[in-house]
């Protein structure tokens, strides 16, 4: 049996997680009035690489190194593509596995207006993509997403301006506005009292400047490991949580970055294989030991979180058990049993 197998198998399966496609409508009272910034919510890393291929183009955030051999063509991006690509599952297969959080790295391509996901290469484009998400919502009105723009690559002030728009476009009413105090945002008020689903955090304070419909970076803090270490990881998850301010949301990145010596050592395997599986047991040993609630774990990301039929989305949703306490009856029609008891 599997590392991961074993951490998996010390629980029982919870009723919370009993249909992801569904998980926050499903959610017992007492945890939908309960601020998002105190719930375990499982979000997806390079969120949107799953359309990465072979024959994408490099994108201008990919090392200089790898900008100057953009003229080898295939036979540098098919290199590229097993270490670029994080995620299997479109957006709505995303959403359907019960990811609530997307991680967004946005750039422009020369001559052109649309806008485009990236990582190292080119993926999706940007505006397509929004209108998936806000598809699922329109007919899931009881979910609600947290869309994180991280980077931004080749911008102007004018390309911020155009992006905003096209944010506030796409997902109009549904879009939460700023507030400065988080902790009676919870999803009881968002859906049922004013029908919000959708937070924006827009990582560039200065292009956001003067927006009430997005949300700055200091709002959901995403510590970032940098390790190709799991022990190293490990204990910065763990550091890194005890810090965390208890009145903002807070986003734990359970992913492993390989340096790009690590990628030459192993050219010809993958990130999947290289950095992702080799976590799995670490990742699920150190979640199980979470708590969500104040000053615990909120958004919690994950590399190919389609992974064994969505496990992930599953394990991190089922934190939430831990809120009710000890093995109250549900008003999902269960006794539910907290995590690690």
């Amino acid at each position: 049996m599997k590392k991961h197998e074993v951490c998996l198998n010390m629980t029982k399966p919870s009723l919370l997680a009993s249909n992801l496609e569904y998980w926050m409508t499903s959610l017992p009272q007492k945890l939908r009035t309960t601020p998002i910034i105190n719930l375990a919510i499982p979000g997806s890393h390079d969120s949107m690489t799953y359309g990465i291929t072979k024959d994408s183009e490099v994108s201008p955030d990919a090392e200089p190194i790898l900008q100057q051999l953009k003229f080898l063509g295939p036979i540098l991006t098919t290199f590229m593509e097993r270490w670029s690509k994080t995620q299997a599952a479109s957006a709505t297969q995303q959403l359907k596995l019960g990811i609530r959080y997307f991680d967004l790295r946005i750039a422009t391509k020369p001559n052109e207006d649309k806008f485009y996901f990236v990582h190292g290469l080119y993926s999706g484009e940007v505006g397509g993509i929004l209108d998936e998400i806000k598809a699922f919502l329109d007919t899931h009105p009881f979910e609600v997403v947290i869309l994180d723009c991280q980077h931004f690559y080749a911008f102007e002030q004018a390309d911020h301006e155009r992006l905003m728009q096209l944010l506030t476009s796409v997902f109009g009413h549904k879009l939460l506005p700023y507030m400065s105090h988080m902790d009676h945002i919870t999803l009881q008020y968002m859906t049922n009292e004013c029908r919000y689903q959708v937070i924006v955090v827009y990582r560039s304070d200065a292009a956001r400047f003067g927006q009430p419909l997005l949300w700055p970076s200091g709002c959901f803090p995403t510590p970032w490991a940098n390790t190709d270490s799991i022990p190293e990881l490990i204990a910065f998850l763990s550091d890194m949580l005890k810090q965390r301010d208890p009145l903002m949301g807070y986003i734990s990145q359970c992913v492993l970055t390989p340096s790009s010596c690590f990628v030459v050592t192993h050219l010809f395997s993958t990130l999947k294989d290289q950095c992702f599986l080799p976590l799995e047991g670490d990742k699920y040993q150190w979640l199980n030991e979470q708590m969500p609630g104040r000053g615990g774990v909120n958004i919690i990301i994950s590399d190919f979180v389609d992974y064994e039929d969505g496990n992930f989305a599953r394990f991190v949703i089922g934190l939430n058990d831990k809120l009710i306490e000890g093995g109250v009856k549900s008003e999902l029609g269960g006794y539910l049993t907290p995590i690690g008891h």
